[in-house]
Formats: structure tokens, C-alpha cells, sequence
């Protein structure tokens, strides 16, 4: 019997004002995968991801998290939540006042029990799993590059161990090179942690590299997932348009 998914919505129906967004989208993450989000401005793929984090609970539609459903969640279903999902915002999102170790600390003394000099020492042991060096701790947002900021807001992802983490945009903003790194960290902490992984990414190398399946949102809707080697073979137009770009193609040809 196969296990069910971590993640499921259903029926989503996300409209402002006459503007519909999404219309009876459905979508299914397995647990331990990494799934990809892709599709076109406009087609409400960050939307998407903070519906599924519960920050804009849905009007129309069922969603359910690690086994719970949160269409119509209470204040206590919020907490649950928090405690169980991490998310990295696509510029970073850490507080600016807050040096990197008080980013990383601040939600382990929201949400647990644990003395001071205990969250410390979890707080730099995710700020070393994210891949920086220990001298980052004592730094604020503003003294850090571009790819540093990324995993520092990572490291802040992971505070609370986390069974899913979302990512939005992980890799805008890098160079080649910094975006391929982040992918790699992605993936070894994936095997590492026993995480499920959910982002939304513009960049087709990261498809490639660090995607188990891809969902194609389009006409409202999710309207198809699949491997991405699969999927570039889709005769929808909308897929082909997305697979057409030169970056991909050189990817696909390496």
C-alpha cells in the first residue's frame, strides 16, 4: 500500500477581485522528494506557496498537511504547523537588526522550551549545516553576499527540524557557480535530514539538478507533474514554450 502524500491540495479556487489565479488546482507531494513549481508569470506559483504554508488559507478548496486538514485553520493548527515546516523567502527575508545567529535562533525561542546557551549551539550547528563558516554567526544581513544571505535564511528554515521546507527562488540572485552550490546543499541536506522539499524556481538548471518532479502550472492549474526529463517532452504548448528558453537546451545537451 502506497504511503500517502505529505501534501495534498484539492479543488483550489484563488480569485482578487475578478482575477482568478487558480481555478480547481490539485497537486500531490510525496514525502522525501524535492518537487519543483514552474510555470509562466502570473501563473500564482508564489501564491501557491504560501497557500500551502497556511500564510493565505484558501477560500475554495481542501489542504492538507502532513496528514492534517487545514482548509479552515485555527489558531493552534498555525503553531502546529510552524513548528513542523520551514521556509526560505526568495530575498532572504531575515530581520535586519538581527545578526545571523539571533535570525537563526528566533524560532527555536518561539517555539521550544529549551534554555538559551542550548538554542545557541542548535542555532550554529544549522548555520554550519547551511554551509557557512562560524565567523558568519556574529554578522548582520547587510555584511553578507547575495549567496550567503541564501543560507543564512536557510539555516533559519532548518531551526525547528523541519519535515518539509518550502523554497521560493532558492537560486535568483546567484551566478553560475553559487547557484549550483546552493543545489547541491539542497539535495545533501535532503538525504541528510529525511526532508520533503518544495520550491519554486525560474532556473532550469536547478530542474535538472536537484528536482525529483516538476509541476507545471498553467490555464490556472497544475497541469502536469512529472520527472523533468519527462516533462520536456509534453506536447502541451505552454510546457514546450517554458523548455524552449537557450539555458535549458544547453543543459539538456551537457
Amino acid at each position: 500500500m502506497s504511503e500517502p502524500p505529505i501534501i495534498r491540495v484539492q479543488g483550489l479556487r484563488t480569485q482578487f477581485g475578478d482575477t482568478v489565479v487558480h481555478d480547481q488546482l490539485d497537486l500531490d507531494v510525496n514525502r522525501g522528494e524535492i518537487l519543483a513549481i514552474v510555470g509562466g508569470s502570473g501563473t500564482g506559483k508564489t501564491v501557491l506557496l504560501r497557500q500551502m504554508i497556511l500564510l493565505d488559507p484558501p477560500r475554495v478548496g481542501r489542504i492538507e498537511l502532513l496528514g492534517r486538514d487545514f482548509t479552515r485553520p485555527r489558531a493552534e493548527d498555525l503553531r502546529w504547523v510552524r513548528e513542523r515546516v520551514g521556509v526560505l523567502f526568495q530575498q532572504g527575508a531575515l530581520f535586519t537588526a538581527m545578526t545571523v545567529l539571533e535570525n537563526v535562533m528566533l524560532p527555536m525561542l518561539e517555539h521550544s522550551r529549551l534554555g538559551r546557551a542550548t538554542i545557541q549551539e542548535l542555532a550554529m550547528l544549522r548555520i554550519r549545516m547551511a554551509g557557512l563558516p562560524s565567523t558568519a554567526a556574529g554578522k548582520y544581513p547587510r555584511e553578507l553576499s547575495g549567496g550567503m544571505v541564501k543560507r543564512a535564511a536557510l539555516a533559519r528554515a532548518l531551526a525547528l527540524d523541519p519535515e518539509i521546507v518550502f523554497l521560493d527562488e532558492p537560486t535568483s540572485g546567484l551566478d553560475p557557480v553559487g547557484a549550483a552550490a546552493f543545489d547541491e546543499l539542497v539535495l545533501e541536506l535532503k538525504e541528510l535530514l529525511g526532508l520533503t522539499v518544495v520550491m519554486i524556481t525560474h532556473d532550469p538548471d536547478t530542474l535538472w539538478q536537484a528536482s525529483d518532479r516538476v509541476a507545471f502550472l498553467a490555464e490556472k492549474r497544475v497541469v502536469a507533474v512529472a520527472p523533468v526529463a519527462e516533462l520536456i517532452k509534453s506536447p502541451q504548448t505552454d510546457i514546450q514554450r517554458y523548455f524552449s528558453s537557450a539555458r535549458t537546451q544547453n543543459r539538456r545537451a551537457n
